[in-house]
């Protein structure tokens, strides 16, 4: 994963977070610069591959011998390579911090002018917006933290974490909506104001759930066994931490990160659309996830909350096969392509494919870190045109949607 100059300062590796590309800073090269302005493998060799509008224009004005806007505390920069490059490059300055180049939109939290105080919330924070999901009495997610039998209780220490991810998932819905002047959240299952997580003890051990092959894999086992146990009721979608080893991904025996349910299209407008209705899962695996760092080469922190809507979003339906932009490319998962893949460069959270030849296109602008449906044009849009794709088909942004909750929570 690259490395790459995120929008408050926050300069982010390349790999999913956007999820972005497949080598690390460390072997990158970039254009030759005098000594003074080493940058140290920080940015990717063009700044064409860089997502966001921030990062581009930093890596531009590096290229070109420019000052480069940073943020007030370099670790920030998250990767050695970046960090380096702003302390070197402000020590030559003898600045702690550059303006926001006149015409680019605001920061969020900041004034436009500078930006903002980052000590005052983590990376996570302003990358997501974490905004804390609505408690709801049904229609709604129900995290759960399960484990296969013979395995250490670790449901304490996950249990703060999937909260977090929940929240930090939200956010990125909710500043979604907000484009639109909509105000938009999940819903949850709580216990009184706090989002319930589970503690599940699954009835079998790791070597069971490893799964067969592909259709009778992780995926398929737990189902199994959760509706055994109860959970599968009809207004509840469940986002399973499977606290164990999981294959049955891209083949008989493909390592997996997340998984959902599948139920196939669907892009009716309607209340009774399959997707309005329960049970469906969502899962995540543990093993995998702690990998992240290895194969993505960026921080869980910064990668599961996008995996965790990614996934709970094909529970509620998206994206259908005859969106505008769907992958469409015969695995039947549910994805875009009008822009690339996180680990491609890309931000949509559901553009990817998992056919090695799909051709993906470069329709999405904006320079937003994190999209839900860039041009919310195939599955997330809360006041669709008239006529439209989404004022006619399922749309997650629809008032039809029994799972996510529309409108000020306070009120």
């Amino acid at each position: 994963m690259r490395a790459h100059f995120l929008g408050a300062g926050i300069i982010l590796l390349l790999v999913v977070l956007t999820g972005c590309f497949s080598r690390t800073a460390q072997q990158l090269t970039a254009p030759a610069q005098p000594a003074a302005r080493d940058e140290f493998g920080c940015f990717p060799p063009s700044c064409a591959d860089v997502p966001d509008l921030y990062g581009k224009r930093a890596c531009e004005e590096w290229q070109a011998g420019k000052e480069v806007s940073w943020p007030q505390d370099c670790a920030y920069a998250q990767t050695d390579a970046c960090i380096k490059f702003c302390e070197s490059d402000k020590k030559r300055l003898n600045k702690t911090s550059m303006p926001v180049p006149s015409g680019f939109p605001a920061f969020p939290g900041g004034s436009g002018s500078a930006f903002p105080d980052m000590s005052k919330m983590s990376p996570e924070d302003f990358m997501f917006h974490t905004t804390p999901p609505v408690c709801a009495d049904d229609h709604y997610a129900q995290l759960i933290y399960a484990r296969p039998s013979g395995t250490p209780d670790r449901f304490v220490e996950n249990a703060a974490t999937l909260r977090t991810w929940i929240a930090q998932a939200n956010g990125i819905v909710n500043a979604e909506a907000a484009k639109f002047g909509a105000i938009v959240n999940l819903k949850v299952a709580c216990d009184g104001d706090v989002i319930s997580v589970l503690d599940v003890a699954m009835p079998r051990d790791e070597s069971y759930y490893r799964g067969g092959s592909h259709g009778d894999g992780t995926r398929e086992r737990l189902m199994a066994d959760l509706q055994k146990l109860g959970y599968d009721d009809a207004t509840t979608k469940y986002i399973v931490f499977y606290d164990g080893d999981a294959v049955g991904c891209g083949g008989d025996q493909g390592s997996c990160t997340a998984q959902s349910s599948m139920k196939g299209p669907d892009d009716r407008l309607s209340e009774d659309n399959t997707y309005n209705s329960g049970p469906d899962y969502a899962f995540m695996y543990s093993k995998q996830v702690a990998r992240i760092p290895e194969i993505y080469h960026t921080q869980v922190s910064m990668l599961a909350p996008i995996m965790m809507l990614h996934e709970y979003s094909h529970t509620i339906g998206a994206v259908q096969l005859s969106a505008p932009h769907s992958a469409n490319d015969g695995t039947d998962e549910g994805h875009c392509k009008d822009e690339p893949p996180l680990d491609k460069g890309g931000s949509d959270v559901m553009c990817k494919s998992d056919a090695l030849d799909t051709v993906f296109d470069n329709e999405c602008t904006g320079g937003s870190f994190i999209q839900y449906d860039c041009n919310n044009d195939d599955y997330f849009n809360p006041k669709p045109a008239p006529g439209s794709y989404l004022a006619t088909h399922w749309n997650l942004g629809s008032e039809l949607n029994r799972f996510f909750a529309f409108g000020d929570p306070n009120i």
